[in-house]
């Protein structure tokens, strides 16, 4: 009895030894197989060494040269709404045509927020909620991105910890008022409105890819504060009036140095957090407004003309999005751009001044 329960028991080792060996070798044959969480750190592996690193890396110059291209005469900008900021700043970017073709293997990302005023995290009408910019930093990450930097020079001062900021996880978080002359190149576009030439954060001109991240909300001196007004934040405040206010710059016409500021670097790609908006006398202490949208495009202008639709304006209200057309930097004409994830006529707001 016992001699035979030794052969049972070496039976089954045996058994158990030979299924090893084949599962060994079907394993190694197909390439391996992992378990569900290995598959998914695999593919994360994969899909940020997916794309190619850039072939050339862009000198200022060139940079410069690229924001004052001809732009694509129809633009696409995509739309999603609901309250859960990953969801929708995903899927917004998705129907925008998405970030794999901008942002190479290896690249610097920098994310430009607006942050202007003393709000809350997580519930300010007035500022970029840091939740979409964790989402968009986790995309460029995705995308192949080596370093995201989260860059801003707001008139408030350094607000990154107030408004949440240093919850964000696997970004630099840079105070472009920290820049001093010698942190700066000083840029003029080729065809200047303003005739001068700006003090621009090496750190801003030195990314691979500059996103702005900016915020639905009405300005009272420009209409409203969205992609291209975003741009405003990036010269040092100490270096045109002090934190408080940049009045040099609104010295040379707030209109004409958005317009220049975005021939000098024009960001890649823009995505404005609406899904709590702000009305009324900005751009500090908006009234809140359950928006619960999310835009994004490649084109500013495109991207911030649509926005406009939603919020009720035209963009004959909003001087700085219409000259900017006119200066070549993106396309205005509703007829033009294609929309994908709203019909924002069916669902636009009133927002008020």
């Amino acid at each position: 009895m016992k001699k035979m329960k030794m052969l049972v028991i070496y039976g089954v080792l045996l058994f158990l030894c030979v299924t090893a060996f084949i599962g060994h070798y079907v394993l190694n044959k197909n390439g391996g197989v992992s378990t569900t969480k290995e598959t998914s750190t695999n593919e994360s592996s994969k899909i940020s060494t997916s794309s190619k690193p850039r072939e050339h890396k862009l000198t200022v110059e060139e940079k410069v040269a690229l924001s004052e291209q001809k732009p694509d005469p129809n633009p696409t900008v995509g739309v999603d709404r609901g309250t859960d900021y990953s969801k929708v700043t995903r899927k917004a970017i998705e129907n925008a045509g998405g970030l794999k073709d901008i942002i190479k293997r290896d690249d610097t990302v920098l994310i430009k927020p607006n942050l202007g005023a003393w709000g809350i995290a997580g519930s300010s009408p007035d500022d970029t909620d840091y939740r979409m910019v964790q989402e968009i930093a986790n995309i460029a990450k995705e995308c192949g991105a080596k370093k995201v930097i989260v860059a801003e020079g707001s008139y408030s001062g350094n607000m990154f910890k107030d408004l949440g900021y240093d919850k964000i996880k696997g970004v630099e978080l840079v105070d472009l008022n920290q820049c001093k002359k010698e942190d700066c190149y000083q840029l003029k576009p080729k065809n200047s409105i303003t005739g001068e030439a700006f003090y621009i954060p090496k750190v801003y001109m030195d990314a691979d890819v500059v996103i702005s991240a900016a915020k639905l909300k009405t300005y009272d001196i420009v209409g409203t504060s969205l992609s291209l007004k975003n741009v405003f934040g990036v010269p040092p405040a100490e270096l045109y009036g002090s934190i408080g206010g940049k009045t040099i710059l609104h010295g040379f016409g707030v209109e004409n140095s958005i317009v220049d500021l975005n021939k000098i670097r024009k960001p890649d790609f823009a995505v404005i957090d609406g899904i709590l908006g702000g009305k009324g006398p900005g751009p500090a202490g908006n009234d809140p407004v359950k928006s619960n949208i999310i835009f994004a495009g490649k084109d500013l202008v495109a991207t911030d003309t649509e926005a406009l639709t939603f919020m009720s304006f035209t963009v004959d209200e909003v001087k700085h999005v219409k000259l900017a057309a006119q200066q070549g930097l993106g396309i205005c004409d509703l007829n033009s751009i294609k929309v994908v994830g709203a019909d924002l006529n069916s669902i636009k707001m009133k927002f008020k001044k």
